[in-house]
């Protein structure tokens, strides 16, 4: 079963209050711990974690007519809340949900979701109601001028999707501990524009460099019409990578004293936005991506698990 830092296993269905679901685990073998010579491992888990999302109006896993391009909404991933006393070292127990960037998903009552299959080299697709209110209730919106969406993701059959533990995501106290900033390597794993794969999601790895990390609201957001916070990274963005995670990545050196740290994947932030200029009456991208960074996501999480808590689950603090 593949992971980022933790322990995933597949899951059964089983309501919980609010209409999010509680995963339930099955038996695993635990994965080999990973040091600087299994990078490959870390690749093959993100890109099993990497999930396109398309509108009810087109099938995903249907053949693609020739000459056509099947442009999906966005890319996503899976986080999810820990159920207290459940995990082992080999099992993994909780609830899990499908992350995006909130623009991704506007305007939709249903999508369809693509994920790779567990055992094979192939896709599986999921259609999944949006319902934001009721006790069918699965879409959790962070704030205005925050563009993160969370939906409760069920069980998909044949399909296992990469968790990744809120034990890596950071907030700004964690990334001045960690000393991640301007310079830290990252990569981002999502939807390459014009190819996502014919018999399985192919999803490209983008490298770059945080280059902003700021506090301020500068970024306008042409969906949310508003201000929002944004950091940047120089790589580049293209339509369908909205909402792919980006994680800290690589060895860093330094020399007083002379050291060396290979970085843990860290989920810094994820994809909203590309950085157009006009150029000779056009507009074209400046080569960076923005990204909302990764602890307006930890406190999205914070607040689905204390309403989880509040509705008698019991969950594991996230810290």
């Amino acid at each position: 079963m593949k992971k980022i830092s933790v322990f995933l296993v597949p899951f059964l269905l089983a309501c919980a209050a609010a209409g999010v679901c509680e995963q339930q685990p099955t038996a695993q073998q635990q994965p080999p711990q990973k040091d600087s010579s299994h990078e490959s491992e870390f690749f093959q888990e993100a890109t099993n974690g990497a999930i396109f999302i398309y509108s009810p109006l087109v099938n995903p896993c249907a053949p693609v007519p020739k000459g056509k391009i099947l442009l999906p909404l966005g890319s996503a991933f899976v986080t999810g809340v820990e159920k207290r006393g459940a995990s082992t070292p080999q099992l993994w127990s909780g609830w899990k949900f499908l992350v995006t960037a909130k623009h991704v998903l506007l305007n939709q009552s249903e999508i369809i979701v693509r994920v790779n299959a567990e055992s094979a080299s192939k896709f599986v697709c999921k259609t999944i109601h949006l319902e934001t209110e009721g006790q069918a209730r699965n879409v959790f919106l962070a704030p205005e001028g925050v563009d993160l969406e969370a939906v409760a993701i069920p069980n998909i059959p044949g399909a296992d999707p990469t968790v990744v533990t809120p034990s890596l995501l950071v907030d700004e106290a964690k990334m001045k501990e960690s000393n991640i900033g301007v310079g830290t390597q990252v990569l981002t794993i999502g939807y390459l524009f014009g190819y996502s794969g014919e018999q399985a999601n192919f999803p490209v790895a983008k490298f770059g460099h945080i280059s902003i990390v700021t506090d301020e609201l500068w970024y306008f957001n042409p969906e949310s019409k508003l201000m929002e916070r944004g950091y940047v990274l120089d790589l580049s963005n293209a339509p369908g990578l909205s909402g792919a995670p980006v994680y800290t990545h690589g060895v860093e050196i330094e020399t007083d004293p002379l050291r060396y740290r290979r970085l843990p994947p860290y989920l810094v932030g994820v994809v909203k936005g590309l950085m157009l200029v006009p150029v000779n009456g056009q507009m074209i991208s400046q080569g960076v991506a923005i990204i909302e960074p990764g602890a307006n996501l930890k406190v999205l999480m914070l607040q689905i698990a204390a309403m989880l808590k509040s509705n008698g689950a019991d969950v594991v603090p996230i810290n």
